[in-house]
């Protein structure tokens, strides 16, 4: 089938000059055939030349998205380590807040205490200032 269509390409051809060889060509005829030429030659130039000016952009849009996309990774790998801290942090503070918790039920005494520390309010004027200074501080039997 290939064959074919080669012979018959061929055949064309030889028909096609063999009636070319018939008539005279004539130099306006060359001019133009050798001026479109030139014409489509130098669009197709002009072409590659667009083609080679647009590929630098979009290698340059490229080098900047891999630089967008390394800096994204950064952020997020900081961001999940902030987050593994904060877990860490967080649960240590539940933790440590459970135990408070467990250690209130069992002294009810601290219990009273700290739940009236807790009934001053922050807005209130204090009473008296706490001997903070004193060693013994914490050991203090409270004034009541």
């Amino acid at each position: 089938m290939r064959g074919r269509a080669c012979v018959m390409a061929v055949m064309l051809l030889i028909g096609a000059t063999i009636t070319r060889a018939d008539e005279p060509v004539k130099p306006e005829q060359l001019k133009k055939a050798y001026d479109d030429a030139l014409v489509q030659l130098k669009a197709a130039q002009d072409r590659k030349a667009e083609l080679a000016k647009e590929n630098e952009a979009l290698a340059a849009k490229v080098e900047e998205l891999k630089k967008q996309l390394a800096a994204s990774q950064t952020q997020m790998e900081s961001a999940k380590r902030e987050l593994a801290d904060s877990d860490e942090r967080t649960f240590f503070l539940r933790s440590y807040h459970a135990a408070w918790q467990n250690f209130i039920r069992r002294y009810p005494e601290v219990m009273a205490r700290w739940k009236l520390y807790l009934g001053d309010s922050v807005l209130t004027v204090p009473q008296g200032v706490p001997d903070v200074l004193n060693p013994e501080w914490p050991l203090l039997p409270m004034a009541g």
